[in-house]
């Protein structure tokens, strides 16, 4: 009986499938500490994405809110995606890995990498959704800039060279096979695509950053004291802000292209943390502008203001876009003093 019982225990695992096994729990535990965050990352974009939506809806319909309902959709849509990719792809690491005895252990983990079809998928979705939001804080900066296209000129630049890099990077994640002149370019085109969009939004919150000072300096030389919730300087300053905090993430994501962090070291979870949050920040920082500069016009559309210039003529609630007031069909022309002026007599009505 004892010896018919001991007939059917399996084999003891020799010192080196311990060893590979050892490893595969390792890389499962990064992973899923990868996609916590992400999960946590994605969760609270959700609610940036509800208050997005809202603030576009409850304002009157134009083509310009059209399209930002849009991108708020697309961006939304596709990291939700993204999450279910990577959720897919931990899945059937673990599936490869641990559920297949037919396959001999040191072969699983090429099995793994050879059934995971995902990652160019992964790696169209991250580098569209940041080519869009770099395009939203240009968006931004050229509307506080008047419309002015010399102001946006070289950040445009950067983003036309992120954008042909990151086609680049997409090819060369597909191409199956060895691309010519790939084994040159293929490498980098993923580090260079990510340099120039944090250029891009470096370059772009510098521009914001001079606006808001310009703004604040002049309201300083008029002695104006804001008594708003949301005035120009308040946003102008959370934008700079907001800015500054995004592109510190994006550039903590170096991680990603240092060869030296492998999964052996303990800089690898580091990199499990960074990774996810910059997949869902790339499309959360967008929507984060879109909700902010849409909450500073709901709250002056509900304000009325009356401009008195030397004569009789004023301005109403009912009137239609002021340059301030516009988010993104900003009128050509306006000047700085004007919506200044605008400003000042608005967060006047707030005082009465």
């Amino acid at each position: 009986m004892s010896s018919d019982f001991n007939s059917t225990l399996p084999a003891p695992l020799s010192d080196a499938d311990a060893l590979i096994l050892k490893r595969y729990g390792r890389d499962i535990m990064q992973d899923t500490l990868g996609m916590i965050v992400e999960s946590i990352c994605c969760s609270a974009y959700g609610i940036f994405f509800a208050f997005a939506v809202n603030s576009i809806l409850r304002t009157s319909w134009s083509r310009g809110k059209i399209v930002m309902l849009l991108v708020v959709i697309y961006l939304y849509a596709s990291s939700v995606i993204q999450l279910g990719l990577d959720f897919a792809t931990l899945f059937k690491n673990i599936h490869y890995l641990l559920m297949v005895p037919e396959i001999p252990i040191p072969d699983r983990a090429l099995l793994a990498d050879e059934n995971l079809g995902f990652f160019p998928a992964l790696e169209a979705l991250f580098v569209f959704n940041m080519i869009v939001g770099d395009g939203v804080v240009i968006w931004r900066a050229w509307a506080i800039h008047q419309r002015r296209m010399l102001a946006i000129l070289f950040p445009c630049f950067l983003l036309l060279v992120c954008f042909i890099f990151s086609v680049i990077d997409i090819v060369c994640f597909s191409y199956e096979g060895l691309l010519p002149g790939g084994e040159q370019i293929c490498p980098q085109a993923s580090l260079i695509a990510w340099t120039f969009s944090v250029g891009t939004n470096v370059l772009c919150t510098i521009l914001i950053g001079r606006k808001a000072l310009q703004h604040r300096k002049m309201m300083r030389a008029l002695n104006v004291h804001r008594k708003s919730r949301m005035s120009t300087e308040k946003v102008l300053s959370i934008l700079v802000e907001s800015g500054f905090i995004y592109s510190l993430l994006w550039l903590s994501t170096v991680v990603a292209y240092i060869p030296a962090i492998t999964r052996d070291t303990p800089w690898y979870y580091v990199y499990e943390v960074l990774q996810p949050i910059s997949t869902q920040i790339a499309g959360m920082y967008p929507t984060v502008v879109i909700v902010i500069v849409n909450l500073q016009r709901t709250i002056w559309e509900e304000i009325p203001a009356t401009i008195t210039t030397g004569g009789t003529a004023q301005w109403g609630s009912s009137a239609k876009k002021s340059g301030q007031t516009d988010t993104f069909d900003t009128q050509r022309g306006v000047d700085i003093h004007l919506e200044t002026v605008v400003e000042i007599t608005r967060e006047g009505s707030l005082s009465n």
